[in-house]
C-alpha cells in the first residue's frame, strides 16, 4: 500500500516536518481587520464624547451607541481571540508535541513560527487594551452599570488571553536517562533546556513589569499533574525520588519577540538510592509557578505544566518506545495525560519513524558532547513505504501500534548461558530494530549516512531490482531485514549477477 502515490525510490520525503517559508495567516488577517473596522467605530465616538465635541443633548444617543458597539466588537474580539487561542496556539503546541521527537534542528524550525505568533498575539492585544483603556476613561466620565458590565467583560477577555498566552515554548524530551556514563551518577546522562515565553503582551505593559521576574519550576508526578488540572491553586510537592536543576529561572525581553524565563542545562538529581524498575512505569512533569502583573491591575498567577515524560535509571529500550508512541500520537495538548491511540495512520508513522530515526542518530557520544544542530538527512518515500510495510497496515491504511511493540520483523542469534558456541534464534519486534539499527548508524556509520553512501531500509528484492537498472559494478549498503543489528551489502559484479553479503559496522564515527 503506498502512502502517498510516488514511486520515485530517490524522492525524498514530503514530510510534514520538513523546512517550509511561514505561510500568511489569512483567516487571522480577515479576522483581525474586521476587529479594528469595530475598534475604529468604537474609537471615534468615544474620543468625540470624551473631548466635549458632542452636544449634551447627543450624548445619550452617542453612549448607546457606543454600548451598541461594544456589544458587536466583543462578538468580533472572542472571535479573533479564539482563533488565536483555539487555532493558531492549539495547532503549534500539538506540533511542538510531535517534532519534540525529534533532532533539535527540527524543534528549532518549528520553535521559530512563535515569532510570527508572537506578533498576531501582539496586534490583538493591542485592540484589547485600547478598548480597556476607552472603557475605563468612559467610566470614570460616564459612570454607568452598562461601562462596568463591558469593562469587565472585556478585563475577564483580556485576563484569560493574557493568561494563556503564558506558554512552555521549549518541552523536555520524552525520555530523560540515568546512567553511569554521566560525570556524577547522581545527575542525568544529558542536559536539556526548557523555556516559559509570554506571547504578545508588550501593549498591557507585561514585558516591561513582568522583566526580572522569577519563574520556580517544579518536578511532580503524574498524579499531581492530574490534580492541578482540576486545581491551579494546589499547593505542589516535588517528586519524592528525584528534584530538577536548576529550580529557577528570571524573566528576560528578548529583542522585540517578547518575554522568556530561559531553563539552561536543566538536569535531573535523584535524592535517594533507586531501582530500574521502580520508576519506569511512572510519569513525570516540569511545573512551572507563575507570577505576572499588567499595568491595568490584571494579575497572572499560576501554574504551566510541561508534556509528561519518564526518568530511567539506566536505559530501557521498550519504555523508550512507548514514549516515543505516547509524545508522537496521544492528544496531551487537548487531553493531558491520555493513553495513545489504538491504530494510526500510515503516513503519521511514516513522519514519527523518520523524526525518531534522525534524533536516535545525532545522540551525542558522550555526556560532554555539545548537541549538534544540523539537518537530518530526510528518509526517502521508497524507506518510509517499507517501514510501514514491516508494520502491517490494514486494508485502510492505518497500523496498530501494537505492531510497533509486538511485531516480530527479525531474529537475533543469542548464545545460552555459559557457552560460547551453543544459542537459540529469538524473535525481536519491530521497534528494537529500528531503534539498534539507528544507534548503529550513530556509533558507526554516521559520515556514510549523512554522505548517502548507505541506502538504510530496502528489502533484498527491491535492492537486487535496484542494482539490475545500473548498467555498472556497484554496491549498495542496506540494513538487514531479517537479522537484528546487522548490515548487508548488495552487489552487483561485472557480469550482471546480483547477491548479498553480511557486513560488519566496523566505521568508526568521524565528527
Amino acid at each position: 500500500m503506498s502512502i502517498t502515490g510516488h514511486s520515485d525510490v530517490d524522492m525524498e520525503s514530503a514530510s510534514a516536518f520538513s523546512p517550509s517559508e511561514p505561510s500568511v495567516d489569512g483567516v487571522f488577517v480577515s479576522k483581525h481587520n474586521q476587529s479594528a473596522e469595530m475598534y475604529q467605530l468604537f474609537k471615534e465616538d468615544v474620543d468625540a464624547l470624551l473631548s466635549g465635541r458632542t452636544a449634551q443633548l447627543e450624548q445619550p444617543a452617542v453612549i448607546q451607541r457606543i454600548l451598541h458597539t461594544c456589544e458587536n466588537m466583543y462578538v468580533v474580539f472572542e472571535d479573533e481571540k479564539q482563533h488565536l487561542m483555539g487555532d493558531v496556539l492549539l495547532s503549534w503546541a500539538m506540533k511542538q508535541q510531535r517534532v519534540s521527537i525529534g533532532t533539535l534542528w527540527t524543534q528549532q524550525l518549528h520553535y521559530k513560527q512563535l515569532d510570527v505568533i508572537h506578533l498576531q498575539f501582539e496586534y490583538f492585544g493591542e485592540l484589547l487594551q485600547q478598548t480597556l483603556s476607552g472603557l475605563t476613561y468612559l467610566k470614570q466620565y460616564f459612570p454607568s452599570a452598562s461601562f462596568d458590565e463591558a469593562y469587565s467583560k472585556f478585563c475577564n477577555m483580556a485576563h484569560y488571553f493574557l493568561y494563556y498566552s503564558v506558554i512552555v515554548s521549549r518541552q523536555p524530551p520524552s525520555v530523560i536517562v540515568k546512567c553511569g556514563e554521566a560525570e556524577n551518577h547522581r545527575r542525568s546522562r544529558f542536559w536539556f533546556n526548557t523555556e516559559i515565553r509570554v506571547l504578545g503582551g508588550q501593549a498591557f505593559g507585561v514585558e516591561a513589569v513582568g522583566e526580572g521576574n522569577d519563574v520556580k519550576c517544579y518536578l511532580i508526578t503524574d498524579d499531581t499533574a492530574k490534580q492541578l488540572l482540576n486545581n491551579a491553586y494546589l499547593e505542589i510537592f516535588e517528586s519524592e525520588e528525584f528534584c530538577i536543576e536548576p529550580p529557577a529561572a528570571v524573566f528576560q525581553k528578548k529583542d522585540t519577540r517578547g518575554l522568556r524565563a530561559k531553563f539552561d542545562d536543566m538536569r535531573v538529581a535523584k535524592k535517594v538510592q533507586l531501582r530500574r524498575d521502580s520508576v519506569a512505569s511512572k510519569r513525570y512533569c516540569l511545573c512551572y509557578s507563575i507570577r505576572l502583573k499588567t499595568n491595568c491591575g490584571l494579575e497572572l498567577v499560576g501554574k504551566k505544566v510541561s508534556l509528561p515524560f519518564a526518568v530511567l535509571v539506566g536505559p530501557k529500550s521498550d519504555v523508550e518506545a512507548r514514549l516515543f508512541l505516547e509524545r508522537s500520537f496521544a492528544d496531551l495538548v487537548r487531553h493531558p495525560l491520555s493513553d495513545i491511540p489504538s491504530h494510526v495512520a500510515c503516513t503519521e508513522m511514516a513522519d514519527a519513524l523518520e523524526m525518531k530515526f534522525q534524533a536516535i542518530v545525532e545522540t551525542p557520544q558522550k555526556n560532554t558532547d555539545g548537541p549538534a544542530v544540523v539537518q537530518p538527512r530526510m528518509f526517502t518515500m521508497q524507506a518510509k513505504q517499507h517501514l510501514i510495510n514491516r508494520l502491517k497496515p490494514n486494508p485502510q491504511g492505518f497500523i496498530a501500534l501494537d505492531n510497533f511493540m509486538k511485531l516480530p520483523v527479525a531474529e537475533e542469534y543469542q548464545l545460552r548461558k555459559n557457552s560460547t558456541t551453543e544459542g537459540e534464534w529469538k524473535l525481536v519486534p519491530f521497534f528494537d530494530w529500528f531503534f539498534k539499527l539507528a544507534e548503529i548508524v550513530n556509533k558507526y556509520l554516521y559520515s556514510m549516512w549523512y554522505d548517502g553512501l548507505v541506502f538504510g531500509f530496502c528489502s533484498k528484492e527491491d535492492s537486487e531490482n535496484l542494482l539490475r537498472c545500473i548498467p555498472r559494478s556497484v554496491l549498495l549498503v542496506r540494513f538487514s531485514d531479517i537479522e537484528y543489528a546487522k548490515i548487508k551489502i548488495s552487489v552487483k559484479d561485472r557480469n550482471g549477477a546480483t547477491c548479498s553479503f553480511l557486513g560488519a559496522c566496523a566505521v568508526s564515527r568521524q565528527e
